[in-house]
This record gives structure tokens, sequence and C-alpha cells, in this order.
């Protein structure tokens, strides 16, 4: 591939290309990064309140090229593409199981932006290490993107949730042939989502949760402060309020779900999706000029002096009314996609 086009809906550039967007992308992090330890209230601002709040967005329109350029990814498969990794196949049992180690993760560290992550830079940074550091560590043992990137990644499950609905089909940039490293490829199954699982109970029950219950765990999370001083009350909230919320959530889609039919079933799976990063934009938008919930929390621009009483109401009917059309509204034809295409088999010899 010698040159760069978006036809018929899929987007294909060349190999050099994409391996230059995973290097800046790479070195941004490296940076960014390096900020949260010497600059921490920059680093933070950054990271926490503009490269993250982009992230869903990207996550619901083109998950394909974020599957491509996503730092972390790069990460998990440098020693791969080194020529150092083990490339051990990953059972599918023990692929479902890091699959819902990887959900559990998320619900824990996301409170943890309440308590410390939001207002320390040193603690977010060595979070990301950590991460880092896991993720190379999957990539030494296991073949290819099936031991971080299709399985204990806490974000992958964020990108099957939204990304069922991709704006077009891309190149899989990380993968020049198919290892069939894991059963379910979550890059070239069409319409991948939280419930696109094989029968192993841990992954089952982990996408039931997600689909269900990130809406509701979202909407208890923006109720709670950052806080300055932290004791037991404080985590308490800070835990309580999207598991509690997150669980009402779970039992209204399980109720639901039983009344029905496996058609209807796909289309609420959907509808709960789409509930989901609007309840994110509709509180996150409005945090990130001052005129949130809790003002002083989550702003990368204060704009609450310049801007009428009325805006963040603007702001929240914007976004929604996109993410309704985007992932329920559109051409139905369109969402039959998969994130990237499937490179061709690898031949073993």
């Amino acid at each position: 591939m010698s040159y760069t086009k978006i036809a018929g809906l899929q987007l294909s550039m060349p190999t050099p290309v994409w391996k230059v967007v995973q290097t800046l992308l790479w070195l941004i992090g490296v940076i960014i990064v390096g900020l949260l330890i010497v600059e921490p209230d920059l680093g933070i601002l950054l990271f926490w309140n503009l490269l993250i709040p982009i992230a869903p967005a990207i996550v619901v329109i083109i998950p394909g090229v974020w599957r491509n350029i996503c730092p972390m990814s790069t990460t998990a498969l440098l020693l791969t593409k080194l020529g150092f990794s083990k490339q051990k196949k990953l059972s599918i049992n023990n692929s479902g199981r890091l699959f819902a180690a990887g959900i559990v993760a998320l619900l824990l560290i996301v409170p943890l932006r309440h308590l410390l992550l939001n207002t320390s830079g040193a603690a977010t940074a060595t979070m990301l290490l950590i991460a880092a550091a896991i993720a190379v560590i999957m990539g030494f043992k296991y073949q290819w993107r099936s031991g971080w990137c299709a399985s204990l990644c806490p974000i992958h499950s964020v990108e099957r949730l939204y990304g069922s609905t991709p704006a077009f089909t891309t190149d899989n940039a990380h993968c020049s042939s198919c290892e069939k490293c894991t059963s379910v490829c979550p890059d070239s199954t069409k319409q991948m989502s939280a419930v696109v699982t094989r029968n192993i109970s841990a992954e089952k029950l982990s996408g039931l949760v997600m689909t269900g219950g990130f809406v509701g765990y979202i909407w208890g999370w923006y109720h709670v402060p950052d806080y300055v001083q932290v004791g037991f009350w404080q985590v308490f909230y800070a835990y309580a309020w999207p598991f509690g919320s997150g669980l009402i959530s779970l039992a209204i889609y399980l109720l639901l779900r039983k009344q029905l039919a496996p058609s209807q079933i796909k289309e609420m799976n959907k509808v709960f999706a789409t509930a989901a990063v609007i309840c994110y934009y509709w509180y996150r938008l409005p945090s990130l000029i001052g005129m949130g919930l809790y003002p002083d929390d989550g702003v990368l621009i204060n704009l609450s002096d310049t801007l009428p009483y009325w805006f963040p109401a603007l702001l929240k009917l914007a976004s929604a009314l996109f993410f309704i059309w985007f992932m329920l509204y559109r051409n139905r034809s369109r969402r039959k996609r998969s994130w990237s295409t499937r490179p061709d088999y690898a031949i073993n010899t």
C-alpha cells in the first residue's frame, strides 16, 4: 500500500505512516508521564482533562484507528516486534479470566481518581507505569495482542462496549499476518461488542456487567467530588456511588433482558452502550469549562464567568443527539463493520 485513502468507508494508509503515528503517540505518552512527575499540575491537566475526555468519542467513532495507535498497545507489542516474545498460546479459559480481571481493574481504579489520581501527578504516573510494565510482561509471554490488547487491558472492555458502530474499518497496523492469537479477534469481528463473548462464564458475566451496569456506574461516579483529605467515609462514598448505581442499572438491564426477544436484546445492548457514552459527556463537557456538578473538579479551562448559564445544557443536548444518531440511527448497513480488516493468515512452516 503506497497511498492513503478512504474508499468504501475503509481507511487504508501505508504501513510507514502508521508506524510514524504510533511512534509520535508513544512519545507523547512518555512526555506526559514525565510531566506528571516533574510538572504534575500540567501533566494532570493534559492527561485527565484533555486526553481522557477525548478518548470515549474516539473509541465510539474510530475504534480501529485507536487500536492501531494506542500507546499502551505499542508498548505491549514492543518486545514481540523486537523478536523477544515467548509467543505462548493463551488458552480460551485464561483469556476469558483475563478479560474479567481487566474489567475488575477498571471498576476499582476509576474511583481512585476522586481519592488520589485526579490530584496527584505522581500517583497517576505510577499507575501508568505499572500498567505499561504489565502490558510488556503480557506481550513478552503471550502471542501478539492476546495477553494485553484483547484480554487484560482495562480499557478493552470499554472499547467493546462503545465501538460496535465504527464510522469505518481500517487497516490492522499491528498485525501483518493473522496468527490466530485469540479465538474471537476483537479487531476483525464485525459489530464487536461487550456481549460478543465465548462460552466462558467469567467472560459472559463480564460482558453483561459492562453492558448493563456501566451507565449507572458512570452516573454514580460523577456524583462524587475530588477529595482533598481522604478517610474512611471518603473511600466509602467514592466506591458506593458508582457501584451502587451500577448495580441498579444492571438490575434494570437484566429484568428487561428477560422480557425481550434476542433481536430486541441486541438493540437494547446498543441503547445501554449509547446511554453510557451520553452519560459520560453529559457531565464531563460542562466540567471541562468549569460549569460541572462540582465546578472545581476536572476543569480544562474555566469559562464559567464568560459563557451564559444555559450553555452546559446546549452541550449536553448536542452531544446526546450526536451519539443517539451515530450509535442508533445511522444507516444500519454501516453498522456491520469490524474495527479493522483481518490480514492474511500466517502460514506455519
